[in-house]
């Protein structure tokens, strides 16, 4: 090859290279999320789960409340694949029940909080002074209400279906995203993009939602998914006490409550719920580790140094 056909080709390739659409941001952390292997193990198992939540009762058909006394207390067979409880009810069926709710719990619980801490946070990091100093004094006093109290009170006098319970988590869950959501706005509220919307006379509104405020999505992104874990463990732990969901109804806490006194006999019915816990967990967990290097890259490198 001459060098003039050598230049021509280079030339060329530069000129390609310069007509390449540069990579949104939504596709670089897509490229990213799929290349950690613990975030992809996180949701593969975690979709897994919940298929098996929702498809497991369609095969194994048995009600989730009805007595079977002539098949009380069964080990694992291929008609229960769980086994039974103390009056013959299918465990399987209970367990893929108990998480759904437990699954449904932690997400509405999640969702509700950190749509919540996001705009009191963004509203304290913003404004400042006053409204900073008031809402800091509401989290102080969030931070000392004991949770376990205000949900013993709640449940004697309200009850505690799923969707209750999860508006109070909710109420107590909060704080941690409001934390969050005000350190971002607070490093993002001078920056020169906001400055120059305050200086052309946008509005206070217009300024936190369509400036600021999708600046703080990729963090509560990350902790919305470590907050479902969290009350995941938090909604199992007060069922175990007898605060959480109540019969006829279950969550995997409450067959952790249920099977207690059967520890030694039958070990299974304690460990099968709560393998079940943990195995939802460690997916959310790895779910959310995998968002946050996906969404700051920066994170990952501070970690690997």
């Amino acid at each position: 090859m001459t060098t003039i056909d050598a230049a021509a080709v280079a030339e060329a390739d530069a000129i390609e290279g310069l007509s390449e659409q540069p990579k949104s941001f939504g596709r670089l952390a897509w490229e990213r999320f799929i290349h950690h292997r613990l975030a992809l193990v996180g949701l593969i198992g975690l979709m897994l789960i919940v298929a098996s939540f929702i498809i497991g009762p369609m095969i194994n058909d048995h009600p989730f409340d009805k007595p079977d006394v002539l098949n009380r207390l069964q080990g694992p067979s291929k008609e229960h694949w769980f086994g039974t409880d103390e009056i013959g009810r299918d465990l399987f069926v209970r367990t893929a029940r108990g998480g759904r709710y437990s699954i449904l719990i932690g997400l509405l619980s999640a969702v509700v909080s950190t749509a919540v801490g996001t705009l009191i946070g963004a509203a304290a990091g913003y404004f400042g002074k006053m409204v900073d100093a008031v809402i800091a004094q509401v989290i102080n006093l969030v931070l000392v209400v004991p949770g376990l109290i205000v949900l013993s009170v709640f449940a004697l006098n309200f009850g505690s279906n799923w969707w209750r319970l999860s508006l109070v988590l909710a109420a107590l869950s909060w704080v941690r995203i409001a934390r969050v959501a005000r350190g971002v706005v607070l490093s993002i509220k001078e920056q020169d993009y906001v400055m120059a919307a305050r200086a052309a006379g946008a509005s206070h509104s217009r300024i936190l939602f369509r400036h600021i405020l999708p600046n703080v999505v990729g963090a509560v992104t990350v902790e919305i998914t470590l907050l479902v874990g969290s009350i995941i463990v938090l909604e199992s732990t007060l069922s175990f006490l007898g605060l959480g969901v109540r019969p006829p109804d279950t969550s995997l806490g409450r067959l952790v409550a249920d099977a207690k006194g059967n520890i030694d006999n039958d070990p299974l019915r304690v460990l099968t719920p709560g393998l079940v816990i943990v195995l939802i967990v460690l997916c959310v967990n790895f779910l959310g580790d995998g968002l946050r290097d996906a969404l700051d890259p920066k994170a990952r490198s501070n970690r690997d140094d």
